[in-house]
């Protein structure tokens, strides 16, 4: 089950993608193989993980413009760390990125291992400053942090004022943390709490299942065509291992309502934990186009004349976008007693901004309360289907460890009922039904020979690929939206390429 922090656009298309920390064990640092967390902002902004000879794992675009730059390129992953370095200051010079207005480059290094970080930190350092100088640029780095970045950490900290961990990391072990919780698997908090190794592991994990052409707008398509198609699927499985322990209740007389329980809860969890992925794509504070009162009060801020420089690519003025123009101003800017003003001054407008914001976005997620109400109908549902199913002998104790459910369904009836949804409420109840699923999955498997468990995930496999219908909807949905992403960054692309001829 996911635990949703910040950057809900990567957490669901991760969705079901990598597993709960709960269930993994990536070792300790001792056992942990030696890696590196590299991360450039530029804009645009790119990570990148790097093995212990040197050579780049990993590679992933983490904004629109890193999207861009990275998009259909060679000469990164599986060189070593200078030669994609060289390549990635080389792609940001050609296509305006880099320029006589942006001459300095954020870089942060983190790794289980000190001596290894500095050592990638030097290579990345060099490679940088190298590759600009061949092309006429001289560019400086900066291990500093990106003015977005810091904000975000100043506010982490404000959240979390008795967490130690919070309050003592480094800007390069924030920006790692920050980026593993973004896959949606664990919480930011948590995330600081743990090696620098393991987050490495982890992110290494999941970043193949990252498509290069993930926008915003694909992962939301992406989202909501499997939100439908893993209900539909997911709900078919669960009834298997009901009508299974029904047919074995002679081998399995005093375990039969196992499965029963198991798609009570299971059933519950995926409908709610839907609602709450499609429903978390519209609370994104981030990408929320600002009011004309907020922009101008950021334009009052920066000292503008104009706003038109803070607009994205679809012509809006997000704190997405404003950060993005920040960013580059700030680190390009020499340091003085003004220039911190002006960052004070963003930063209050900013943050007022968002307050506003978040109260829309509350507004917006009150829209999917027919939603819960059809999840909380099907669940209830499916618990009497099953309910008629289970035979008298064994009702007392399926009735028993069935109770925490009840209890739950109507906890969420209790919060569409009120006049505000909170979305982190309603995915701590699916989290709760998750955990209940995935114990009675585990008393499953201990109780089934291997070879009974094999038959009812075969059983599980037919019925999921009886429902043809429903794949080929999804192929064409994904398609779709693979096909309009790719298309989206190749004309941004060539865009850029024509403005700096």
């Amino acid at each position: 089950m996911k635990k949703k922090f910040a950057a809900i656009a990567l957490s669901a298309m991760l969705a079901g993608s990598m597993c709960a920390l709960t269930a993994c064990d990536f070792g300790g640092t001792d056992k942990a193989e030696k890696q590196a967390y590299v991360s450039l902002d530029i804009n645009p902004a790119i990570e990148l993980i790097v093995d212990k000879d040197n050579n780049v794992v990993s590679v992933r675009g983490e904004n629109e413009d890193g999207q861009v730059l990275l998009y259909e390129e060679t000469g990164i992953k599986g060189e070593k760390i200078d030669a994609a370095i060289n390549k990635i200051t080389d792609l940001a010079v050609r296509y305006g990125y880099l320029d006589e207005d942006n001459k300095v480059v954020d870089t942060l290094v983190t790794s289980g291992d000190n001596a290894f970080a500095s050592e990638i930190l030097s290579k990345v350092n060099t490679s940088v400053t190298a590759t600009a100088a061949n092309l006429g640029l001289t560019v400086t780095t900066d291990g500093e942090g990106a003015y977005s970045l810091l904000r975000k950490m100043d506010e982490v900290k404000k959240q979390f004022p008795n967490n130690k961990a919070v309050q003592n990391m480094s800007v390069s072990k924030f920006k790692l943390a920050l980026s593993v919780s973004e896959t949606g698997e664990i919480t930011l908090d948590a995330a600081v709490a743990l090696d620098d190794s393991k987050l490495i592991e982890m992110l290494k994990e999941v970043s193949p299942q990252i498509e290069e052409f993930a926008t915003a707008t694909f992962v939301e398509a992406k989202t909501k065509a499997l939100a439908v198609y893993e209900q539909a699927t997911e709900l078919a499985g669960y009834a298997v291992y009901t009508q299974y322990y029904l047919e074995k209740m002679l081998s399995h007389p005093l375990t039969a309502y196992y499965g029963g329980v198991y798609q009570m809860y299971a059933s519950a969890a995926k409908g709610f934990d839907v609602i709450c992925d499609v429903a978390s794509l519209a609370a994104n504070v981030s990408n929320y186009p600002l009011n004309e009162a907020q922009i101008n009060a950021v334009v009052t801020a920066l000292g503008m004349e104009s706003a038109d420089a803070l607009k994205n690519s679809k012509g809006e003025i997000t704190v997405d976008s404003i950060e993005a123009y920040a960013d580059k101003l700030f680190k390009n800017t020499p340091a003085s007693e003004t220039l911190e003003q002006t960052k004070g001054a963003l930063t209050k407008a900013l943050a007022q901004a968002e307050s506003v914001i978040k109260e829309k976005v509350n507004e917006m997620t009150a829209e999917y309360k027919p939603q819960i109400e059809t999840a909380l109908a099907s669940a209830r549902q499916v618990t009497a289907t099953v309910e008629s199913l289970i035979p008298e002998g064994i009702k007392n104790a399926f009735n028993t460890v069935t109770s925490d459910l009840k209890d739950i369904l109507n906890e969420i009836d209790g919060i569409i009922a009120g006049e505000k949804l909170d979305l982190n409420v309603l995915r701590d109840k699916a989290n709760r039904l998750d955990e209940k699923a995935t114990e009675y999955l585990n008393k499953i498997k201990a109780d089934m020979s291997e070879e009974e468990f094999a038959e009812v995930e075969a059983r599980k496999a037919a019925a999921i690929a009886k429902m043809s219908a429903q794949k080929q909807a999804l192929d064409k949905a994904l398609d779709d939206a693979a096909t309009a992403a790719k298309d989206y960054l190749s004309q941004l692309k060539e865009a850029r390429k024509n403005a700096v001829k």
